[in-house]
This record gives structure tokens, C-alpha cells and sequence, in this order.
């Protein structure tokens, strides 16, 4: 079973049914009810858990951009966070697992300013990023110079994307070009 599911939790006192939503408690399994609210339940006090059915995932394929001479090509590379989230109304929370051809299918007007090629460096939480994560998005950036790229995006978790920014800053000094690293305190899908 997996988030978003729709399961029947069987308890010695009651059955609830209802959609398996993320936890932050290995203790606790939380079940969203079809009034909408949510209910932590102990994992110790269930008897059995049976998947009533799985929610399906639509996947979005890349679109394929005709490069324009006369635009300038900016790369957007991701590496997570609440800017690459959803909201999943299935399960009423916010997954970070927006692919970059997501973020540019809901946002094609993109493609009238510039020549945008994006691509996914990681989908994390950006509290879990370290060194080696910095290093490969110096990597990537290097890589997108090398390319000829008139300026690169990155999006970015909010929680370190000031580490981020100090970490880039000294890793890759006279940038000959524009990086933007950008965050969100709500998810892309939101106003």
C-alpha cells in the first residue's frame, strides 16, 4: 500500500475507511475520511489493513520545444522542494514530485519568452540536501554554461536555499551568466 490509496483499517473497535495520507510518525497511520478530516490511529491497535483501490497516476510527457533564433534559451534545473509539490486532492496533502515537464506543461506560456530546456537534478526536500547535492548542481550548471545557455533557473526548496546560494556563490565564481535560484511557500499548482 502506498499514499493515496483508499484502505479499510480494521480496528477492535471500529473500521474506518478512508485514503492513507503521509505520516511523520512510524507509530501512526492517518487515514483521511470522506467527511475530510483526518484521524491518527496507532499501529498497534490495528488488526488488519485491507487496499480497497490505488488512485491512478497521470504521467506528463515531454513536449518537444522548437528552438527559436530569436529567444533567448534559459535551462531550469530542479532539485525539489515546495515549488516542484502539488497538492494531491485525493489525499489533501502536498507531495514534492512534480517532473520538470510538469512544471513547464502548466506554465506554456514559458515557451513564448525564451527557449526553456529543463531537466531534474533531484526531487528533495531541500533540509535534506548536503555537499554532495551542492556539487551536483555546480556540476550541472557547468554543464549548462558549457552548452551556451544565456542564463539558468534553479528551483529550490525554501528551508536551505540560502546555504544553497552561499554554496554556488563560492563554487562557482565569475559565472559568466545569470543564476536565479527560486523557491515557493506554496505549491506550483496554487495561486
Amino acid at each position: 500500500m502506498k499514499e493515496g490509496d483508499t484502505i479499510v483499517v480494521e480496528t477492535k473497535e471500529k473500521n474506518y475507511q478512508g485514503l492513507l495520507m503521509p505520516s511523520s510518525s512510524e507509530k501512526i497511520l492517518v487515514l483521511k475520511l470522506d467527511s475530510g478530516y483526518n484521524i491518527g490511529i496507532k499501529k498497534k491497535r490495528i488488526h488488519k489493513i485491507k487496499a480497497i483501490k490505488s488512485p491512478k497516476k497521470n504521467v506528463a510527457k515531454k513536449k518537444e520545444q522548437k528552438h527559436k533564433k530569436n529567444k533567448k534559451t534559459i535551462s531550469i534545473l530542479h532539485t525539489g522542494g515546495t515549488i516542484a509539490s502539488k497538492v494531491d486532492y485525493e489525499t489533501g496533502g502536498v507531495i514534492a514530485r512534480f517532473t520538470p515537464q510538469e512544471i513547464l506543461a502548466m506554465f506554456p506560456e514559458l515557451v513564448n519568452k525564451a527557449n526553456i530546456h529543463s531537466s531534474l537534478i533531484s526531487n528533495m526536500w531541500s533540509e535534506d540536501m548536503n555537499f554532495q547535492h551542492y556539487n551536483s548542481m555546480a556540476r550541472a550548471v557547468e554543464k549548462e554554461v558549457k552548452k551556451g545557455v544565456d542564463g539558468i533557473i534553479i528551483t529550490h526548496g525554501t528551508d536551505t536555499l540560502h546555504y544553497t546560494a552561499a554554496a554556488l556563490a563560492f563554487a562557482l565564481e565569475d559565472l559568466p551568466i545569470p543564476l536565479i535560484l527560486v523557491g515557493a511557500q506554496r505549491s506550483s499548482d496554487r495561486g
